[in-house]
C-alpha cells in the first residue's frame, strides 16, 4: 500500500514495487528468470539513433531503451549502505520479442551510462522522478 510520503518520493520509480529487506538482487533476478525472463539485456557503449540504448543477449540487436517494453521493475536497497540503490528492469526486445532483465544503479550514486538508462525506460505516461502526473 502506497502512502501520502511514498508518493511524494522523488526517488520512486514508475512500476515501483518496493521489495522486503531481505530480498537480494540475485533472488530478484532468479524469481524474474522462474517467470519466463531468461535472456539479459546490457548497455550498449555507444547510442543507437543518438539514444541510451541496450543490447539483448538473445538476439544481439542493440536497440534504444526507450523501444524496450518494460513489464516490470523492483527497486532494491543495500542492506548495509541504503545509497546502494539497483533497479531492476524485466522487459522484452522490440527485436526478438525474448524476455530479459537489466540491472541498473540509479541515485546519486549511479554512472551516468546507468542514469541515461533509467531515465530512458521510464514509463512515457508519467515523468522519470515517478512523480504522478497532475490531472
Amino acid at each position: 500500500m502506497q502512502t501520502e510520503t511514498d508518493a511524494d518520493d522523488p526517488t520512486r520509480l514508475p512500476h515501483d514495487e518496493q521489495v522486503s529487506a531481505d530480498e537480494s538482487l540475485t533472488g530478484v533476478l532468479r524469481r524474474l528468470a522462474a517467470d519466463g525472463f531468461d535472456a539479459s539485456f546490457r548497455p550498449t557503449r555507444e547510442p543507437v539513433e543518438g539514444q541510451a540504448a541496450v543490447v539483448c543477449g538473445a538476439c544481439g540487436r542493440a536497440a534504444p531503451a526507450a523501444d524496450l517494453q518494460v513489464l516490470e521493475e523492483r527497486r532494491l536497497e543495500g542492506a548495509s549502505d541504503p545509497d546502494d540503490m539497483v533497479l531492476v528492469v524485466a522487459a522484452s526486445c522490440p527485436a526478438c520479442g525474448a524476455r530479459g532483465t537489466i540491472a541498473l544503479g540509479y541515485g546519486p550514486e549511479a554512472s551516468p551510462e546507468d542514469s541515461d538508462l533509467v531515465v530512458a525506460l521510464h514509463d512515457p505516461g508519467e515523468p522519470a522522478s515517478g512523480a504522478p502526473l497532475d490531472g
